[in-house]
């Protein structure tokens, strides 16, 4: 089996019933995870193309860090044309230091070709598809962007996080940059800003910069702090959704959720099955993943691991692979759309 099919105990009932039906989707979210985006670039363009634009409803687009950006691809005019483009961008980035100002200069690049000010107007202004980018911010007296007040930050925020998330979130608050400064994803409202041409940009460097390794960004509109990744408190997004009819789409890259960007070593802090009940998943398998080369997905460790050259075959032999996840997906979606293949979720929780 090369993908899985999960579901909450009420998006399972549905789909066993009636399949997977493109109007009952009200909101797609994308996790952080740099390269590890590129398990789905395929699947995205797949969902862009054959099963997107039967959506004619309005759907919520929220995203942390690459997630945001893959979500701002789907928020465009053409986001089959958009994901292709940054898939073949993403692909060719290369770096002599990976210093957080080489990196920014690639940021830029990236931001220039996919976000320039026409489809930044587009994305702002799109109807059907809302846009919800993810961020944290400092607190004032944390308001440094060097290394050792950042260290100091993430230190006492780790530390806290053993015992509480809300630790985590009282140091470094969520900040979400949304069209019209919705925050209709969730159920508490977070700290919100109007999402615009002028700051879209700033946004969604905000929301993928990871401390310590990028430089952060102020974003118009908003306190005058630094903006950083928001998988510092929405890493895989552990709900619950504020979606009250319709299903909840969430494409991921991995068969295992972790809550928070501080969870990662700590086992025991999982996502609730309650707070999934209305979430479809998407994710290849641990078999299929188990198979590729090197017997993992991309990650940002490849920069170090591995040579220029050896590091663009492995990840351009993954996205091949991931053209069977596609072919899988179709095949089940064409049967009997899901319905014989949607899983319990607590399977992997």
């Amino acid at each position: 089996m090369t993908i899985e099919i999960l579901a909450g105990a009420k998006a399972l009932k549905q789909i066993q019933d009636q399949g997977l039906n493109p109007c009952d989707i009200k909101l797609m979210v994308g996790a952080s995870g740099g390269p590890k985006w590129l398990m789905l670039s395929r699947l995205d363009q797949y969902l862009a193309e054959h099963v997107l634009p039967y959506a004619t409803q309005n759907i919520s687009l929220i995203g942390s860090s690459i997630g945001s950006w893959r979500m701002a691809c789907y928020a465009q005019q053409d986001p089959l044309a958009s994901f292709k483009q940054f898939e073949d961008i993403y692909l060719n980035q290369r770096y002599e230091s990976l210093s957080p100002a080489e990196i920014t200069v690639f940021v830029d690049k990236v931001l220039d070709a996919l976000f320039n000010d026409e489809r930044a107007e587009h994305i702002v202004n799109n109807p059907s598809r809302k846009l919800h980018i993810v961020a944290v911010r400092n607190r004032l007296l944390m308001n440094g962007k060097h290394n050792l007040s950042q260290g100091l930050g993430l230190l006492a925020a780790a530390t806290g996080n053993l015992v509480s998330t809300k630790v985590v979130e009282a140091l470094y608050p969520r900040v979400l940059i949304s069209q019209q400064a919705s925050h209709e994803p969730y159920m508490k409202p977070p700290e919100v800003i109007e999402l615009g041409v002028n700051n879209l940009k700033q946004a969604l460097v905000a929301s993928g910069a990871i401390p310590m390794v990028l430089e952060p960004t102020k974003v118009d509109g908003g306190k005058d702090r630094w903006h950083w990744d928001g998988g510092m408190v929405d890493y895989h997004f552990s709900g619950p959704f504020q979606v009250d009819q319709g299903l909840v789409f969430y494409p991921h890259f991995f068969p295992k959720i972790v809550p928070g960007w501080f969870d990662k070593a700590i086992p025991w802090r999982k996502a609730k099955a309650k707070n999934y009940d209305n979430v479809v998943m998407i994710t290849p398998s641990h078999d299929f993943i188990s198979k590729l080369p090197y017997g993992k997905i991309p990650d940002r460790k490849d920069f170090n691991k591995l040579n220029d050259q050896d590091r663009e075959q492995y990840w351009q032999a993954v996205l091949s692979a991931t053209n069977g996840l596609v072919e899988d997906f179709h095949t089940r979606l064409s049967k009997d759309k899901l319905a014989s293949s949607v899983k319990p979720i607590e399977s992997i929780l």
